[in-house]
């Protein structure tokens, strides 16, 4: 079963004739956070390395609602003593264009991700770490479970 986290960080846009990427880090490492009452889990370093040879498969979503087309794609994915960072391509759509808006502005500033837990071990404080788990997709979203820790850095895209 896919899980959902969300984190806030800095997202970065950028913007020219050839780039619309929002980056940032997706999945802050070595961070506890409280999911509810029985879940505390902290992600590892190296938890997500499998997927950084295949970010192009990586999609990136709005709410995670998958009902709706992707928003766009992953272009970069690389493992820093932060965390995850990824670069994401934003489709050249209407969609698109509000979306790079939105996360221009600050309105949309946080990733989430959802993945699927490959291999865990429980602390004897009963924090989960997640030593390896699958990126099924990762969301820009209002509101994210790692607040701070998983903004938006940039956004790059020529006017």
């Amino acid at each position: 079963m896919t899980e959902l986290r969300s984190y806030e960080i800095d997202l970065e846009v950028r913007r020219t004739a050839s780039e619309r990427i929002v980056a940032g880090i997706v999945v802050p490492y070595n961070v506890e956070q409280r999911i509810n009452r029985q879940l505390t889990e902290v992600f590892l370093p190296g938890a997500f390395q499998a997927v950084t040879r295949a970010a192009h498969r990586v999609k990136l979503l709005t709410q995670h609602d998958a009902s709706q087309l992707p928003a766009g794609r992953g272009q970069l994915l690389k493992e820093e003593a932060r965390g995850l960072y990824g670069e994401f391509y934003v489709s050249k759509t209407q969609r698109g264009d509000e979306l790079l808006e939105l996360v221009a502005d600050g309105a949309v500033d946080q990733f989430s991700v959802g993945f699927v837990p490959l291999k865990d071990n429980r602390r004897a404080d009963g924090v989960v770490e997640r030593v390896r788990a699958h990126l099924a997709e990762v969301s820009l979203v209002t509101f994210g479970a790692y607040g701070e820790k998983a903004l938006v850095e940039s956004v790059r895209e020529e006017s």
